[in-house]
């Protein structure tokens, strides 16, 4: 049986519990508390998920030269020490970061002897990189992970809200849009979540900010991991949080996407299994089944579009709703999880696996894709610019010789396909072509 990779691991879960324990500090600059008023561009429709390609963003890499003080967090545990370990699967291409904006990891050297460094999204530069690149080829824009364990802490709460000034800035400058993924991983107080939209709806004001991503007129929120064995957040928790966004007289009114697991129509598999789930599930106003790590070849994924996909369209196109599935171009986590090189390997056959992913919801007639993710190295998922050059000494899953910005042009080119401006392909378009305007 395939399994299922969760987005999280055992060590990020202490660190969430250790974050949301740690004593308050003074914030300092805090952007997010007003409304952005720089350069703003429009080219990305806000005002509809149809037709859209959406990557999730975490953003949660720190490094110790970002002044936030979290050290080399989402790369590796106690670098520059004797017992040091990396945690990713995959390795950046740092090579358009401003030299300001990377940091040196001890220990670490380039091939060429070089020392090896790593960016942080607590600093602007990365993250208006990285909405540089999705406009230049062709990506719509973002689903912002905030995890309520973090969001939460006095102290962690500075790195993931400066991450949102970050990205809402690159997301204006390069007419994106973007919206929150409000991730429930880590914790289950249906208080703290309240707290968070609220602060989000009140301070950073993100309904009424321009390149929010709204729908059907409403404000956009893709509330992340209840149903899940996994998780222990109950129907009577499910059901609260459904109702405060969905009818708060103040704070309700969004649009609201459950991430749930991919088996929510047949509460088999890691959904839990309660009939009440059912209500559950079906009363979000579009459904994102999480379906990384569900299959790992053609053949697999044809099974998925069987069982799943095609009840799941079935129901949702009946019933007037909306369906976002995930694509995800592979995956590994040896380094993460301490395995033997190649254990958790989802091979990622030079893009065919992915490609092959948003043929397969175009051809049933699936209008909005989910991609996980823009920036987890972690997990082997990343789909921004890789480096084929990695550290020395080091093992990483292989970028099987593809150029840098392979994933990137893949992603544009499917946005494309699913949205109808060009033909379906069952194999990637040679070359795959790049969107108008793209400035490429």
């Amino acid at each position: 049986m395939t399994p299922r990779f969760p987005r999280w691991s055992p060590a990020f879960l202490l660190f969430l519990v250790a974050a949301s324990l740690a004593n308050a500090q003074t914030p300092g600059d805090e952007p997010w508390l007003k409304p952005y008023e720089g350069p703003t561009r429009t080219d990305v429709d806000a005002t509809t998920l149809d037709g859209k390609v959406l990557c999730g963003y975490q953003g949660w890499h720190n490094t110790p030269c970002d002044g936030a003080g979290f050290g080399f967090t989402h790369w590796g545990e106690r670098l520059g020490q004797p017992n040091a370990r990396l945690v990713v699967d995959l390795w950046p291409d740092v090579s358009e970061y401003a030299p300001e904006d990377l940091c040196d990891v001890p220990g670490l050297t380039m091939p060429d002897g070089s020392p090896a460094k790593v960016y942080s999204a607590f600093r602007k530069g990365p993250v208006l990189v990285h909405t540089r690149w999705m406009r230049e080829y062709g990506i719509d824009g973002v689903f912002l992970s905030r995890f309520i364990g973090e969001a939460s802490s006095p102290k962690r709460s500075k790195h993931v809200n400066q991450v949102l000034a970050n990205v809402r800035e690159g997301c204006h400058r390069e007419g994106r849009v973007w919206a929150m993924m409000l991730d429930l991983s880590g914790g289950r107080n249906t208080q703290r979540v309240k707290d968070d939209w609220t602060f989000l709806c009140d301070k950073v004001k993100v309904r009424e900010d321009s390149r929010y991503l709204h729908h059907q007129g409403k404000p956009v929120v893709l509330l992340w991991g209840l149903g899940f064995k996994d998780r222990n957040w109950t129907v009577e928790q499910a059901r609260e949080l459904i109702d405060f966004f969905k009818n708060d007289p103040k704070y309700g009114g969004v649009y609201l996407i459950g991430g749930v697991d991919a088996n929510w129509r047949t509460l088999k598999g890691d959904s839990r299994t309660e009939p009440e789930w059912a209500d559950v599930y079906r009363s979000f106003d579009a459904v994102s089944p999480w379906d990384a790590g569900r299959y790992r070849d053609d053949a697999s994924m044809d099974r998925a579009r069987q069982r799943i996909w095609e009840g799941d369209v079935a129901e949702l196109k009946a019933a007037g709703k909306g369906y976002m599935p995930t694509a995800f171009p592979g995956f590994s986590w040896d380094n993460l999880q301490r395995l033997q090189p190649g254990r958790s390997l989802i091979p990622r056959r030079k893009g065919e696996f992915y490609w092959r992913q948003f043929a397969t919801f175009r051809d049933l007639g699936i209008r909005t894709v989910f991609v996980g993710m823009f920036d987890e190295v972690d997990e082997g998922t990343a789909i921004y610019k890789l480096a084929d050059r990695t550290p020395a000494g080091q093992r990483f899953a292989s970028t099987e010789g593809v150029p840098n910005d392979w994933y990137l042009t893949l992603t544009g080119a499917a946005t494309r396909m699913i949205r109808g401006d060009a033909p379906l392909s069952w194999t990637i378009p040679s070359p795959p072509a790049a969107p108008a305007g793209s400035g490429r």
